[in-house]
């Protein structure tokens, strides 16, 4: 059997010798090991293996993509590639011609990558760690049904292009996670919390303890009335509401469109001079040396000081611009037959907050707490705008979280919000290991109840 190495020379060798001008060729293996548990139960303790071959090229003036699953179908998947790119887009860009820097796989990071050697799943111990979460969190409720648990997944992603670029990456991910539902009759609750890391499984202790002070926050429903309240966004809410809109505006292909509301904003204020939204590829789960189109990495302030500073683009979109841009190292693939699209990889706000959390929301007289929503992503995003139901919120009485509220919503547009927050916490929370934001005070907001 071929090595990795010689499939991903033998594809652009063969592409070459069909006509194509110009190749790449992108191969990735992933393995996933859980120990899952379902309703209080183990569920599953088997691990999935996947990996493939990708490559994309450019043959008279356009652009051919192919893969396979296979690694016996090299020589089909080249020919598969030529044959697409009689119909493919027009190549309105050229492969990357700039060396990749980065240490090779497995070297200790100054920060960049982990080991990737394949690491060694203690079963039984994470077994016994699951059993013993769920029996303490049971003690809150006889009812209370529990899912998650752990899980490790190790892999590589290999680059190669006939301009000679070439990289290799590699990182393992420990997740721990949970999730406690409890139905009372028409009453449906559910609390989620779970944490990544690239060093070990994060502590199942600290996520059973936010679990359980959510669910004593849940003990009472209270019935609010529809008005005007000071709504502390939770770093999570964060993330669903403001974060998922920043995005799809700053996103190169809304941009390149011109359906973006920040087209003509570039260098403009637009948010609050405390609010800085970056990119970091050096850091959390999602950390990368390179894009799938191996163009080196970089952090860069999209949002600096409350003004649009730029966008993120993959090589496609940015050759399209007008005036023409230059990819930003942000061309993902999302699936292995899929060309790359512009995404982005650890994302930070940076803010000037004066209190912690707990501060704020014993400041507060009468309002709310916004920690997960529904239907973030279904709202007029492009305008800025949100409309969502609250799915897990709590209301505030002069500083002390009295219950859980049910059946609301909240709306608004972010480029009013966001323009005077009333308070930023000092405090920022890391989700999922590759997201670190703060939460956000907003007076003055209108929440609806059905």
């Amino acid at each position: 059997m071929q090595t990795k190495t010689e499939n991903t020379e033998k594809l652009i060798e063969l592409a070459k010798k069909n006509g194509a001008s110009e190749v790449e060729v992108i191969e990735k293996s992933w393995t996933n090991n859980p120990v899952s548990f379902e309703n209080n139960n183990l569920k599953s303790l088997e691990s999935n293996e996947s990996s493939g071959i990708a490559i994309r090229l450019i043959k008279d003036g356009k652009i051919g993509i192919a893969s396979s699953t296979d690694p016996e179908a090299i020589e089909q998947t080249a020919i598969s590639a030529i044959e697409a790119s009689e119909f493919g887009p027009e190549a309105t860009f050229s492969f990357s011609k700039d060396p990749i820097n980065h240490p090779a796989v497995g070297e200790a990071r100054q920060g960049r990558q982990p080991s990737t050697i394949n690491p060694i799943l203690p079963l039984e111990n994470l077994v016994e760690r699951g059993n013993k979460i769920i029996s303490e969190l049971k003690t809150f409720h006889k009812d209370l049904l529990i899912s998650g648990g752990f899980e490790l997944g190790y892999g590589k992603t290999k680059y190669l292009n006939s301009n000679g670029v070439s990289g290799e990456r590699g990182k393992s991910v420990y997740s721990t996670s949970f999730y406690a539902n409890l139905v009372r009759g028409e009453d449906f609750l559910g609390i989620y919390d779970g944490d990544c890391s690239l060093e070990t499984f994060p502590s199942e202790e600290k996520i059973k303890a936010k679990i359980l002070e959510k669910l004593n926050h849940s003990k009472e429903t209270l019935i609010v009335e529809t008005k005007k309240y000071p709504v502390y966004f939770t770093p999570s809410a964060v993330s669903s509401i403001f974060v998922g809109i920043f995005s799809v505006i700053l996103n190169g292909k809304t941009i390149q469109q011109k359906i973006s509301p920040l087209t003509s904003k570039l260098g403009e204020k637009l948010f609050d001079t405390r609010l800085s939204y970056i990119e970091d590829p050096t850091l959390g789960t999602s950390r990368t040396p390179f894009d799938d189109e191996g163009i080196q990495t970089k952090k860069k302030s999209l949002i600096k000081d409350g003004i649009i500073n730029s966008f993120y683009f993959d090589q496609a979109t940015a050759s399209k611009c007008s005036p023409k841009q230059m990819s930003t190292g942000n061309g993902f693939k999302g699936g292995l037959s899929l060309p790359p699209s512009a995404g982005l990889t650890t994302t930070i706000i940076e803010a000037k907050g004066e209190r912690k959390q707990s501060e704020i929301i014993s400041s507060i007289k009468d309002g709310i707490i916004i920690d997960h929503v529904l239907g973030a992503g279904q709202s007029n995003t492009l305008a800025g705008e949100f409309s969502v139901g609250i799915e897990l919120g709590f209301k505030v009485e002069n500083g002390v979280i009295k219950g859980r509220i049910k059946n609301c919503m909240v709306a608004g547009n972010i480029f009013e919000l966001l323009k005077n927050i009333s308070e930023i916490s000092e405090d920022r929370e890391w989700l999922y290991g590759s997201s670190l934001y703060p939460g956000f005070l907003i007076e003055g907001l209108t929440v609806a109840a059905k």
